[in-house]
């Protein structure tokens, strides 16, 4: 099985070239986050690429107006929601940007998979993260139990984030037999600053495994 790749967190040209060879690079327009890049910035970032890998903005209970104001400024192909956005919210979204969308899901306990079952049906691809009682969006920056994953079936593709790196990503494919991984901490110098050297060392093991 090849496993696709998305580096997340891109906030300077650089480090989106290095990010080249992944299959989504994502752009993170909450700007709560150590890795927020405006609409202005993401647009450039973009335009360096010309082409490339496919382009994930992330959104946190944010307006739809706003989300389809930078989705067309930036040029984004995909959205992707790590709120508590709910499937009404996603139905109408979809209607209004015509864009797939990617749901993040915070993982703790089997009951937080179950839930996710309830959002498979509305969303292109689900996304499990790294639940925390400080941060209820992700980002944490550590794995969650991946074991939890064991027997999850979905007949759409899936992404599998929170904490992953060079030492512990060949571990979380095996076991959880996720399509996709998101890399964002597991490929920085320090918080929200991405590393290229890194970025290209990573797509290519986890390309090579």
């Amino acid at each position: 099985m090849k496993v696709k790749i998305k580096i997340c967190g891109i906030n300077d040209e650089k480090s989106a070239l290095a990010s080249r060879d992944a299959d989504y690079i994502g752009l993170v327009f909450f700007n709560k986050s150590p890795r927020y890049v405006n609409s202005k910035l993401a647009k450039r970032i973009i335009s360096r690429l010309n082409g490339g890998p496919q382009k994930v903005g992330l959104f946190v209970n944010q307006s739809i107006d706003s989300i389809e104001r930078i989705s067309k400024e930036v040029g984004l192909d995909i959205i992707q929601l790590h709120g508590s956005e709910d499937i009404g919210y996603m139905n109408n979204l979809k209607k209004i940007t015509n864009k797939p969308l990617i749901k993040a899901m915070p993982i703790k306990t089997k009951e937080d998979i179950n839930i996710s079952q309830e959002f498979k049906n509305f969303c292109d691809m689900i996304l499990f993260d790294t639940k925390s009682d400080k941060n209820l969006f992700g980002g944490t920056g550590l794995s969650f139990d991946w074991k939890l994953l064991n027997g999850f079936k979905c007949s759409k593709e899936w992404i599998i984030a929170g904490g992953l790196n060079k030492s512990n990503i060949k571990k979380a494919i095996e076991i959880t037999k996720a399509p996709i991984v998101d890399l964002s901490s597991g490929v920085e110098k320090k918080l929200g600053l991405k590393c290229e050297n890194k970025i290209k060392e990573l797509i290519k093991y986890v390309k090579n495994l």
